[in-house]
């Protein structure tokens, strides 16, 4: 498996995914207000809170598996396709039956149009996690890029022709059946329909550990936006929801693209019987020093550019945003914990701590609801110190590793980001922390952080160095045998 030249047709394809998002997210937030992504969102909420039992991960069980046999694809589609047909039909009942439930026509209006969703997904499945087993980043990538400008630019389209909250649930509705008809062309030879239930026990049992882990975080997270959305209202969830997907924008498109790529190199390390202790602690050194200074600086930053891409209608977010990129620098310190649970094959002990995590955090986000919205976003700090308190023995245990292996790299890290961010802090402070910072001024803080970072990765010869030299001396393009080793 070539992890450099995957984490490059993945980088490209989430870098394209960022432009188009971000793009995206810009001119809804001229176009549609606060109340109307509130809309939007609390559909998504309940969509994603019935969704949890989707949340079974069969796809890393296909990644993960040494030999797949055709019996057991087969019963991994069926066990998918059942629960995507129950989770539709749940929605299609809450959308139909549960107009009163949710007092808001618009609610329902969203949630028959993404009825179809899960159905789409199931059909998608097998070819997808089978070109993901083969490492075939560079087709999933293609498609992805081809899902994401469809879905963009038919919701923003739709957006101008008035069609409000619905232009984004439309949006999706394409960009699903575009990835569905180019993933069953691409992996037409993975395509199967067939209905079998070979070696369910052992599927059921990975699945009901994935759920607990992934469902029981899925939960919470929808709980929040359904607290949220009904003690500080919905104009305050749409602020949240706007704050969260620029959190987000770094974290999916960064960290967990490559945490996609490594669950594939982690899963082969397994299997040949390596140990994961070196590819580990070189993961955290290269994450780390890339996205502690990008959360950093947009924390810092989060009022002017919030003020300057959607409009001082938006600012409120700005608070909830610095208070989330804080709380993701604290997450980047355990990386890969997910990755490192499945290849180990100890998701029933992660289970057991996803519950308690995700217990933790909701009580913090309740209680932060009932002062302010500011105060509600940084329980989530208090979330991620509790998570690295209760995951780092874990990690440390499975990937043969101690606490000291890592001072040295949060060391080396924490510099990095002092200079990242220096520029944009010292101008906040001259600005008094107002959003009403020029955006030339902004502009150049960022670049002044940007060439700092890069001059001191150069003087600490840091292996980000090394990997940036790489890929420009092969064109983004490194040899089949190149490992992240």
């Amino acid at each position: 498996m070539a992890t450099r030249r995957a984490l490059a047709w993945m980088s490209i394809a989430q870098g394209s995914f960022f432009v188009l998002q971000f793009a995206g997210s810009v001119i809804l937030a001229r176009l549609l207000t606060p109340y109307e992504m509130g809309v939007y969102a609390i559909a998504m909420a309940v969509v994603g809170l019935l969704g949890i039992v989707q949340a079974t991960g069969l796809r890393s069980f296909v990644v993960r598996e040494p030999d797949l046999s055709e019996a057991t694809a087969a019963t991994v589609f069926t066990v998918n396709a059942g629960v995507a047909a129950a989770l539709s039909a749940a929605i299609l009942g809450l959308a139909v039956a549960g107009a009163a439930l949710l007092r808001e026509p618009g609610v329902r209006d969203v949630l028959l149009i993404l009825t179809l969703l899960p159905l789409i997904g199931a059909l998608e499945f097998l070819p997808a996690a089978r070109l993901e087993r083969e490492g075939r980043f560079r087709t999933i990538a293609a498609v992805g890029m081809v899902r994401h400008l469809t879905s963009t630019v038919l919701t923003v389209a739709l957006a101008f022709a008035g069609y409000s909250y619905l232009s984004m649930a439309y949006g999706s509705l394409a960009g699903a059946m575009v990835s569905l008809t180019a993933m069953n062309l691409v992996g037409r030879q993975f395509v199967s329909f067939r209905l079998r239930l070979a070696e369910w026990r052992r599927i059921l049992q990975f699945a009901t550990h994935m759920l607990a882990i992934s469902g029981v975080n899925a939960a919470a997270g929808r709980l929040t936006e359904l607290i949220l959305g009904q003690t500080l209202g919905l104009a305050a969830l749409g602020l949240y929801g706007r704050a969260s997907t620029l959190n987000n924008l770094l974290w999916e498109n960064i960290h967990m693209v490559i945490g996609r790529v490594l669950l594939v190199d982690f899963s082969r390390r397994k299997q040949e019987g390596q140990s994961l202790r070196e590819a580990y602690i070189r993961t955290v050194d290269l994450l780390t020093a890339l996205l502690w200074p990008a959360f950093a600086g947009l924390a810092v930053l989060a009022g002017p550019l919030i003020q300057i891409v959607y409009g001082e209608r938006w600012v409120a977010a700005a608070a909830p945003l610095s208070m989330m990129a804080l709380a993701a620098i604290v997450l980047v310190s355990i990386t890969q914990t997910w990755e490192i649970f499945v290849v180990s094959r100890e998701t029933g002990r992660q289970a057991r701590l996803e519950v308690v995590r995700t217990g933790f955090g909701l009580v913090l986000f309740t209680l932060g609801c009932l002062v302010n919205l500011t105060v509600a976003a940084a329980s989530r700090i208090g979330e991620a110190i509790f998570s690295l308190i209760l995951y780092r023995p874990h990690l440390s245990r499975m990937t043969e590793t101690r606490t000291a292996d890592f001072l040295a790299i949060y060391l080396r890290s924490g510099l990095l980001t002092l200079a990242a961010v220096g520029p944009a802090l010292s101008l906040m402070l001259a600005h008094g922390w107002s959003p009403a910072v020029p955006p030339a001024q902004v502009a150049l803080a960022i670049l002044a952080g940007v060439a700092a970072w890069t001059v001191l990765v150069e003087v600490l010869r840091h292996p980000l160095r090394d990997e940036a030299r790489r890929l420009l001396r092969r064109g983004a393009a490194p040899a089949p045998a190149a490992r992240l080793d």
